[in-house]
């Protein structure tokens, strides 16, 4: 769903201060104990399903508007841009160094000195995989079973059990349940 905020918007402000704040100690939690991590982001995100993981370092703008399904993990250097609502399925894959935002700003100067934002949802189906290195912008929707090459940049939405890669991203084929 399609919004429009203020950059300047003094309680958003807050909330981002709040997701820095936090994933800093979140970053600075040992990585052995898993279930203080687990705990963590279930005090902190939108929702997380049970044996779901991010591993740090990770950043977001909100962490409050962050939904995440069982069994779905989260490598390392994950930058999530939630001014909007983010949905990520059950046993999703994400890999290294992905970037998904919700956020983007107009074209014309003028707008964007006045710190006009817009945002659009985004969505990741149950069982995809995101290699790494993968961009996803707002709006899109990954369909379940899909897997998303590295280095790809997602534009547009991704149909269910797809191999998509490029930038931009695109169908290279229908992927095979018994591949």
């Amino acid at each position: 769903m399609k919004n429009t905020y203020l950059g300047s918007n003094e309680q958003l402000r807050q909330e981002n201060i709040n997701a820095r704040q936090f994933t800093l100690r979140y970053n600075s939690m040992d990585p052995s104990d898993v279930e203080g991590h687990f705990q963590a982001l279930k005090g902190f995100l939108g929702d997380i399903g049970e044996k779901s993981r991010i591993l740090a370092p990770f950043a977001c703008d909100r962490g409050n508007k962050i939904h995440i399904g069982k069994g779905s993990f989260v490598n390392y250097g994950a930058t999530f841009l939630d001014m909007t609502d983010i949905y990520i399925g059950d046993d999703v894959r994400i890999a290294p160094n992905c970037s998904i935002y919700t956020v983007w700003h107009p074209l014309g100067y003028v707008q964007r000195q006045n710190r006009v934002c817009f945002t659009d949802e985004v969505h990741i189906e149950d069982h995809c995989w995101i290699c790494g290195n993968v961009t996803i912008l707002p709006g899109v929707r990954i369909g379940a079973r899909s897997v998303i090459g590295a280095g790809s940049v997602v534009t547009k939405d991704i149909p269910p059990d797809s191999l998509a890669f490029g930038n931009p991203c695109k169908v290279i084929r229908r992927i095979d349940e018994n591949e």
